[in-house]
């Protein structure tokens, strides 16, 4: 079995609730920050079990820049927990954000509104359609509104609140998070009966008990797009009755005049209490206020594949300079290594031409030495033989070895 864990350098809990931890982890090999929930499934109910798997099911098909991306999980049996390994969310969230502008009693400019509505809404296109919508083409022009395949189901958040909306380092990228209460429903299945949601941003057809489709995110959405523009949530109570009349009713208070008016029929659109008026994920993002916010959305996006391919490029530049130094200093090695032999076998030709000299030398000396002693042995058996065989001696000395035989002859006649 793998252990994910041993891959990771742990920097603490981050985050707690009824399901376990949050841990942020350094990758050991990259250095890149991760989240990794700790979820214990030990006091689970058969049907919890069902809806944590369901819950992992759901995060690993909704692949998109504005969703918490899940990388991985491990089933740790023996403790019975689930961990499961996510992105790491570097800029905080939109409760913190709120509460920050709150606390300096200031107002969050129109443009962040703006863009956190258009990341979100097409997060939820993904969830509620099962693709993500097409690049806009003509700001004029309207996308029409798709049904999900067959094969694809159609996703139900539940629980969109500011907690559960995280930003990137870059204060620019938003993503929705935290889809354990989210349901995904048959393709076939358009309405849901069971809810589970935080009250403040729960639609008016949850309140009662009415059957639900994915427009109850977009009541949710609008809720936390209003408690953007005036820092507290759309509608508030001191019971929790009130809290759901209050809802039920849709009535609440408009959003600080600073801001646009076509900001506040958006809002409006949103917070319709009969769903079957309220609009849709699709009909919003064919705004043409919308349609300009996706359209920069959509060059930033360019903009950031062109800037990962930079860096890829350079990288890859970087290691084929790495790889050219490298060869480099083999090259030169190998030229030393070669100069070195070519050196050795000019030293090595000479030393063969010096042994061939010396060896020359030493046998011109060894014959010079046998010839001495040769002729003497000859001088010998030429002066012990009868006179009238030297000459016939000196014959066949002269056929064997002429030079000797001639010596011998011509030291004979000198005597």
């Amino acid at each position: 079995m793998r252990l994910l864990n041993n891959q990771y350098t742990d920097l603490g809990v981050i985050g707690r609730g009824s399901f376990g931890l949050v841990r942020k982890l350094k990758s050991k090999s990259t250095g890149k920050l991760y989240v990794r929930k700790e979820i214990s499934y030990k006091s689970m109910s058969r049907k919890e079990l069902h809806q944590l798997a369901s819950e992992f099911l759901i995060l690993q098909s909704l692949d998109h820049p504005n969703i918490v991306q899940v990388f991985d999980h491990e089933d740790i049996e023996r403790d019975q927990m689930l961990h499961i390994y996510m992105e790491f969310c570097d800029g905080g969230d939109l409760a913190g954000l709120i509460k920050s502008y709150r606390q300096k009693k200031q107002h969050i400019p129109e443009v962040v509104v703006w863009q956190v509505l258009t990341q979100m809404l097409l997060a939820l296109y993904r969830c509620h359609y099962g693709s993500n919508i097409e690049d806009v083409v003509d700001l004029h022009k309207s996308t029409q509104d798709i049904l999900p395949e067959k094969k694809e189901g159609v996703v139900i958040h539940r629980d969109i609140k500011p907690d559960n909306i995280f930003f990137m380092s870059d204060g620019y990228t938003a993503k929705l998070g935290d889809f354990g209460l989210a349901k995904a429903l048959s393709p076939n299945t358009q309405f849901t009966q069971t809810y589970v949601g935080t009250p403040y941003y729960m639609p008016p057809e949850v309140i009662k008990a009415q059957a639900y489709s994915t427009v109850c995110d977009v009541w949710s959405l609008g809720c936390v797009i209003y408690e953007l523009c005036a820092l507290i949530p759309p509608f508030t109570a001191k019971s929790q009755v009130e809290l759901q009349e209050k809802i039920m009713a849709g009535k609440f208070n408009r959003i600080p005049s600073l801001y646009s008016n076509k900001l506040e029929l958006v809002i409006e659109a949103c917070l319709i209490p009969d769903p079957t008026a309220r609009v849709n994920v699709n009909e919003l993002l064919q705004e043409a206020a919308l349609k300009v916010y996706r359209k920069e959305w959509e060059l930033v996006q360019k903009e950031t594949k062109l800037q990962f391919k930079e860096m890829e490029l350079k990288r890859l530049g970087l290691s084929i300079a790495r790889k050219e130094t490298d060869f480099g200093l083999i090259e030169k090695k190998l030229d030393k290594k070669r100069q070195e032999l070519d050196l050795r076998k000019v030293e090595l030709e000479q030393n063969a031409k010096e042994l061939d000299r010396q060896n020359k030398v030493t046998r011109e000396l060894i014959r010079a030495e046998f010839d001495l002693v040769l002729k003497k042995c000859l001088e010998a058996a030429f002066d012990s033989v009868q006179p009238e065989y030297r000459s016939k001696l000196v014959r066949i000395a002269m056929d064997n070895r002429p030079d000797l035989g001639k010596l011998i002859r011509d030291d004979r006649r000198n005597r």
